[in-house]
Formats: structure tokens, sequence, C-alpha cells
């Protein structure tokens, strides 16, 4: 829902001829200027923000009157008032048309503007008798010493709006990010396109925080040589965005990724709200939003942020796989199973929709359907090592065998304790198993660095920091079941912190609540 609080967070926006102002509620133009009643405010906000889509009456009523059930002469009212306030003060500038039966969208030279196409578009598009009458007002008030507000202020560089637009696309279609991890890493080229957008709008707050929010994402995975650096890096344009604007969205969230396991479970949630309270469609907050209720036992609350993040990105590969991971943990195979053979069939060589496909295979019964995938292509898995132990944890799945089981147990050991980030893997696999007390064992040595199994990876300490080591989705999983069983689990649950999560949320996890 926009609140009407959110309008006094909101940042001005120049439109071309027209100034508005959120958060004063007044909006200025060549035609005079006109104060706002909160709610028209949000209405014409809500139409801007869409950028030309259509706004259905519901998502109307939803986002501006919180679903509190009004007749529709007060949307009809609403609208007419939001009309006239472009007909005040801009005349021409924009159209609201209305969808019969649907909703309304914004149309006119507004939509280039918010594009950020307006300026070549002028350029070399004649101007129609309109936009004339309005360019000689416009000059009129500018010769009489009003209007040189709009005169004066500096126009966007194209080049800046082609950068911006780039980022953009790239975060939708998932090419900003690692093809193998939901998380953004060490992708160089949008470093590079977000530092050269600031060089040619060095006030821009979005696009520093942009900025910072990528060179977060490699200082957060960077060798211990180079972190100091990275994070100073990540820092500086951090710091620049929010001088800017104090309430930048991407800057808060990189900032929230630098911070890590700093805080507990519930402030680091209520900072991901918080941001999204100011910018309810911001991608990169969801898509830290989404595992943090997966890892707190929220899967249903979880799923509904993934579907949000694809509404808004719906070819994202690695958001489309863990639908399929969402759906298998809720118990739905058949639609899991759907959506990962169809994510493999757009992308053949995506390699985390093979692991998932691996991995469904694996733990839900078909332990034979993902030997037949590791024998048609064992490279997709990873280096020979990890693929000869997967063998063996196929080998216990399929013949449950005590010479398998052992075998498997050995070799599932072996690697959680070498390679931490295996570990959910391990702990999983030791579970489909029945070895219940393993799986407490290496779970505990791992979260909580107590027990006799404890991960350590002396090539590379990133891999045992805190955000790598404490997310907790696959504890939530169909074969960690026999855990949650067991009342060891609500103790671990306890030491590492979720219970109190729960209590102050005042929720209780899944698991608790659909038996």
């Amino acid at each position: 829902m926009l609140k009407l609080s959110d309008l006094a967070l909101r940042p001005d926006l120049q439109l071309g001829p027209m100034l508005v102002s959120p958060s004063r509620r007044l909006v200025e133009g060549p035609g005079g200027h006109t104060h706002v009643e909160p709610l028209i405010m949000q209405v014409f906000l809500l139409l801007l923000d869409a950028g030309g889509k259509v706004v259905t009456r519901n998502d109307l009523f939803d986002q501006c009157w919180g679903g509190v059930i009004v007749g529709d002469d007060s949307l009809n009212r609403a609208i007419a008032k939001a009309r006239r306030i472009g007909a005040q003060v801009a005349p021409g500038l924009y159209e609201i048309e209305t969808i019969p039966r649907t909703g309304y969208r914004m149309t006119g030279e507004i939509l280039g503007l918010l594009n950020g196409a307006a300026v070549e578009r002028r350029r070399s598009t004649p101007l129609s008798r309109r936009q004339t009458i309005l360019a000689g007002s416009a000059a009129a008030l500018a010769a009489a010493g009003a209007g040189l507000w709009w005169v004066n202020h500096p126009r966007t560089d194209p080049r800046f709006e082609a950068l911006m637009a780039r980022g953009d696309e790239a975060m939708r279609d998932g090419s900003a990010f690692e093809q193998s991890n939901i998380r953004a890493t060490q992708n160089i080229p949008m470093v590079d396109l977000y530092a050269q957008a600031v060089r040619l709008e060095p006030d821009n707050a979005r696009a520093w925080g942009l900025l910072g929010y990528f060179r977060a994402g490699i200082a957060d995975g960077a060798s211990p040589e180079d972190s100091a650096r990275l994070v100073a890096s990540a820092q500086a344009a951090i710091q620049r965005a929010l001088k800017l604007d104090s309430q930048e969205p991407n800057a808060r969230i990189a900032m929230f990724i630098l911070e890590g396991r700093m805080l507990d479970w519930l402030e680091r949630e209520n900072q991901l709200r918080g941001i999204l309270a100011t910018d309810p469609n911001n991608l990169l907050t969801m898509m830290e939003l989404m595992p943090l209720l997966q890892a707190a036992g929220m899967t249903r609350e979880s799923w509904s942020w993934n579907e949000r993040i694809l509404k808004i990105a719906p070819m994202l590969q690695g958001y489309l796989c863990l639908r399929a991971m969402k759906l298998w943990i809720l118990g739905r195979i058949r639609e899991s199973d759907n959506v990962i053979d169809r994510v493999r069939g757009l992308w053949p060589d995506f390699p985390f929709a093979f692991w998932v496909r691996f991995l469904l295979f694996a733990q839900s019964g078909r332990p034979h359907a993902a030997r037949t995938m590791l024998d048609a292509a064992p490279e997709r898995l990873g280096d020979p090592e990890y693929v000869a132990i997967w063998r063996t944890i196929l080998d216990a799945l399929e013949t449950r065998t005590s010479h398998a089981i052992a075998a498997a147990r050995s070799a599932c050991f072996k690697l959680a304790k070498e390679s931490p980030v295996s570990v959910n893997d391990m702990v999983m696999a030791l579970c489909g198993l029945g070895l219940k007390d393993d799986a407490f064992d290496v779970t505990e040595g791992f979260l909580l660095w107590r027990g006799k199994m404890i991960s350590t990876d002396q090539a590379n300490g990133k891999k045992m920091d805190d955000y790598s080591r404490r997310m907790t989705q696959w504890l939530f999983t169909p074969p960690c079941a026999i855990m949650r069983d067991d009342p060891r689990f609500l103790k671990l649950c306890d030491d590492f912190g979720l219970t109190a999560y729960w209590q102050a949320r005042g929720v209780k996890p899944d698991y608790q609540v659909y038996r």
C-alpha cells in the first residue's frame, strides 16, 4: 500500500515543464501550481509509477484506499481530479485513459519524459499545435521573470539514461547477477556501467546507490587481501548516494549486504521492510527478504515474495528455479517438476537449473533419475571429487544397504568438514538416509561451532563468513523433517535466535502450523 506517510519520503520528480513534489503535495508547471489532496497525490503517483501500463481499479483501491471498501464514485472523483492537475499546470503533457471495466493508464508526452527519451524526441519531432502553444506560454512566463525554474532546469544526459536503462534490463533478465547464484557477485561490467553513469550525472543518487550495491557484492565475496579496499570503495558510493538522498533504497540494501549478520533476525527483516515501505518494487531488496524468510522457516511467506520478484522480472532464471524448489518444499511435486523442466528447456546450459533438477530427483524418491542425469553430464555437477561423493550418496539412496549407507555417511562428513558451502546439501543427504544424529552433529558444528564436526576451509576463509554459514533455508526442506520432529531441533532454534524471532513477530514457522 502507498501510505500517506510515504509521500513525505518521495523525492521531487521533474517531468519536463512539470514538477511533482509529493512531500509538499504540490504540482507546478507553466500554467501555475496546484496543491493536491493526499489521496489524489497517491492515485497520481501510482499512475506515474506504472509508466503507461494499466493500473486496475482493484490495484488503485488496494494501494490508495488500503483495501477499505469504498464506492466507485470515490475512485471516479479521484481520477477526475488527477486529470485536472495536468489540465491546470501543464496542458497537453498527459492524459489519463480509461480502460473500460479494467482500470486506467497514463498516456502522452509524459511517458517519454519518464523513460528519459523526451530530450531526443523534442530534437527530432516537429511540435504539435498544442505543444507549440505550451512552449510559447512557457517562454512568455520566462520573459516576465516567471517559470525560470523550468528553463534553467538541467536536462538529463541521454547517454546516462541509456546506461541506466541497460542496467535495469540486466537486473530484470538476470544477466546482472552470477548465473549459478542468486546474490550479486563479481560482475565487473555492472560496476563499470554505474561508474560511467555517475561520471555523467554525479548528483544522481540512484546511480550512486546501484554502484554501491554492486561494489558491495564484490566486497562480500572478496579475498582477504582485497577485502578492505573493496569495502571502502563500496562504502564511498553508498555514502555519496545517501548524502544525495537519505532514503535511496539501493544504497540502503548495499549497506545491508555489508553489515551481514551483525544484527538479529528481526532487525534485519525490519530493515528490509523499511526499504520496501519507501520503494515497494525494489527488486534488490526483495531478493534479500525472500531467502531470509525461507531461512526462518516461513516458506509460504517467502513464496509470495519470490512470486512478486517474478511478477516484476518474469524470466529471472534463478528465481524460476527457486519457484520449483519452493513448490517441492510445499509438497507440490508435480508442479515443481513442470517448472524446473520448463526452465531447463528454455535455458539448457543454466548451471543452477541443472543442480535443482538433480537435487529434486535425488531428494524426492527418484535417485535413479538423478544418477541418469549425472552419468550423462558429470561435469555439470562440479569437480570429480564432488561427483564421486554424490555417486556414493545415490548408491545409498537407491540400495539402502548398510554398507552403502556407511560409505555415504563417511563421504558426507568428509565434504561437510572440508567445504562449508556444501553443508546444506550434506545435511539433506544425511536426513534422506535416515541418519538424524549425524545430521544434527553436522548442523551444530556448522551453525554454532560446537560438537565434534566443525567445518573448516583453509583455502578460502571467506566461505566461513557469517552470511554463508548462517542461512538456514535447507533446515526447512522435506528431507530435514526428521530433524524438525526431534526435540533437539527446538533447542537448535533457541540457540540460533530463531525462536526469539518467531516470538517477536508473533508467528509460528510453517512446520509448526502446517503438519
